[in-house]
């Protein structure tokens, strides 16, 4: 394919792309963006309505949202109609976000498929003793492989897990790597006048929430003790058991401007426990300004990270305490940043993908969206950015 053409691309996914949403959701946003932004695509997503938000999305490509469920009721006459509704255009290449998301596509295709596992879900379940899980997960896995042209995951570290599970993806697998957003992470004061350590993520994910409950109990009480004030502040959903924290630790739910709450802290720290894949917040973090410590299972996608890494709460907690005693008001090292700015942008995160892209060749010039006859019907949503 030309470098000057722009493949037509199909974006498949069961979880709708979203700037504000939860880690995957965040992936899928800004790797859609990275591609746009780049000029390297025409991208129309897929993804079946659901009470999860498409504003970010939907301003940025078309979108298409097709109602297959009805008060928990699979519409089968509705996934035969969108089936007919992708096969009615041509596209020059298909991306699907996890392998429970094949399923929206129709049966052989014959346009190039790049499958993103993210995560590899089988040797995860196998290591927490769910072996029908894993058993089925693994078998998903094989499908999608054998069905898709590549696959790519989110680190080095989950293409190894996959190659473990499945040798004959080898020649497949591509590493397609977490990233940040600069226009999200721009410079702040960096006051750190407060002694604030600043967690944040999805806690109704298990392994965020075993990382959470460690931090609580093992590391904060020794901080707590050690440094008058200190406070520790955790942000996002899922945590219900707030009022029994020891002192200094509070529960702030959803934040509005990430960037902010977090350049109020000297410590943003990364407790993650018996993990999948790559904390798409680890990267984040280290874009944040603050000073970060986390376990191996939370820096697992960027080893050489300038951050401090153990699983050790004694060392966790003489670490912390170092770090809020010796606060400055200015901005925290420089390294951090620099790293996370200059190295780990979406823009530079999706080059394996764009690569892939270019490989794929196309003959003609993509068609324009428009609707078939087949698709009457249809419940979907359209709009062109």
């Amino acid at each position: 394919m030309s470098r000057d053409k722009k493949p037509n691309i199909l974006w498949v996914s069961y979880e709708s792309p979203d700037q504000d949403g939860q880690g995957g959701q965040r992936r899928q946003f800004h790797q859609i963006r990275a591609l746009v932004s780049r000029g390297h695509a025409s991208v129309t997503v897929l993804v079946p309505r659901s009470k999860q938000s498409d504003t970010s999305i939907r301003e940025l490509v078309r979108t298409w949202r097709p109602r297959l469920m009805v008060k928990g009721i699979h519409l089968q006459p509705m996934v035969w109609l969108m089936h007919r509704f992708i096969g009615a255009r041509r596209w020059d290449a298909i991306i699907v976000a996890h392998h429970t998301s094949w399923a929206l596509l129709p049966k052989n295709l014959q346009t190039p498929t790049l499958l993103d596992f993210h995560n590899v879900l089988s040797r995860w379940y196998r290591d927490a003793g769910e072996y029908r899980q894993s058993a089925e997960e693994f078998e998903a896995e094989r499908k999608g492989i054998a069905a898709a042209t590549v696959v790519s995951v989110c680190s080095n570290n989950e293409r190894l897990h996959l190659l473990e599970a499945h040798p004959e993806a080898r020649q497949k697998v591509f590493v397609a790597p977490l990233g940040v957003d600069p226009a999200e992470w721009q410079e702040a004061c960096f006051p750190r006048d407060e002694a604030i350590v600043a967690l944040f993520g999805s806690w109704y994910w298990g392994p965020n929430a075993t990382g959470l409950e460690w931090m609580i109990r093992n590391v904060w009480p020794a901080v707590s003790e050690a440094v008058a004030g200190a406070r520790l502040l955790v942000a996002g959903p899922g945590v219900k058991d707030a009022g029994a924290w020891p002192t200094g630790a509070h529960y702030v739910g959803r934040v509005a401007d990430l960037a902010g709450f977090l350049s109020r802290a000297t410590v943003v720290a990364v407790p993650v426990f018996d993990g999948v894949g790559a904390p798409l917040k680890y990267a984040e973090a280290l874009a944040s300004g603050g000073s970060v410590i986390s376990t191996p299972d939370g820096a697992s996608a960027f080893p050489a990270a300038p951050a401090h890494v153990s699983q050790d709460a004694d060392e966790w907690s003489r670490w912390i305490i170092e770090r809020l005693r010796e606060r400055r008001t200015a901005p925290a090292p420089a390294p951090l940043r620099e790293y996370a700015l200059g190295r780990l942008t979406w823009e530079k995160a999706v080059e394996p993908v764009v690569e892939w892209l270019q490989s794929v060749g196309a003959s003609k010039s993509p068609r324009p969206l428009r609707r078939s006859p087949t698709s009457r019907g249809l419940a979907t949503e359209e709009r062109k950015a």
